[in-house]
C-alpha cells in the first residue's frame, strides 16, 4: 500500500510538472522570439497590392519595437503605434497587430513574419480579413510585404 501511494504521488507530480513545463517552454519560446524583435529597424522595401513603393518614400522611416509595442516614425513625427501578438509555433510564424495610434487606429491586421539575422520580413492583410499564407502582395490585393533591417546600436 505504501509503495502504491508513493508511486501515485510520483505520477501525479510528474504529470503536473510535465504539463506546466510545456506551458513554461512555450512562454520561454515566445519571450525569446519577442526579444528578436526588440530595437530599431529601417524600411528596406515595401510592396502593397503588387506594387513596390519608391525607395524615396521609405527613406527616414524608422520602426522601433519595445516590449509588445511598436512605433513607426519619420523624423520626430509618429506615424503609427501598435501592439503585436506573436505565435512562433505556427508555420509560417504569425503576428497580429492592433493599431492604437495613427490613421488605422483600432484596426487589427493579421500577418506572418520571418526573422533571418538582422532582417525582418512581414506580410499583412491590411483589412484584417484573412491571414496571408505566403510573403506575397498580388496585384489588387490588400496584402502588403515589408522588409526591415536592424539598425546597428
Amino acid at each position: 500500500m505504501r509503495i502504491s501511494l508513493v508511486a501515485l504521488f510520483c505520477v501525479v507530480g510528474f504529470a503536473a510538472s510535465g504539463g506546466s513545463g510545456t506551458l513554461a517552454d512555450e512562454k520561454a519560446d515566445l519571450e525569446k522570439e519577442s526579444r528578436k524583435f526588440q530595437g530599431t529597424r529601417t524600411f528596406e522595401s515595401s510592396e502593397a497590392g503588387g506594387e513596390k513603393l519608391p525607395v524615396g518614400e521609405l527613406k527616414g522611416l524608422i520602426l522601433t519595437f519595445e516590449g509588445h509595442k511598436h512605433t513607426v516614425k519619420k523624423g520626430d513625427e509618429v506615424i503609427q503605434v501598435g501592439t503585436q501578438k506573436l505565435d512562433p509555433s505556427k508555420s509560417p510564424k504569425t503576428i497580429d497587430v492592433t493599431m492604437i495610434e495613427g490613421p488605422n487606429k483600432g484596426a487589427i491586421m493579421l500577418g506572418i513574419y520571418e526573422i533571418d539575422g538582422d532582417t525582418l520580413k512581414v506580410c499583412f492583410d491590411a483589412q484584417g480579413k484573412k491571414r496571408p499564407t505566403e510573403f506575397k502582395s498580388a496585384p489588387g490585393s490588400e496584402n502588403f510585404v515589408n522588409v526591415h533591417k536592424r539598425v546597428e546600436k
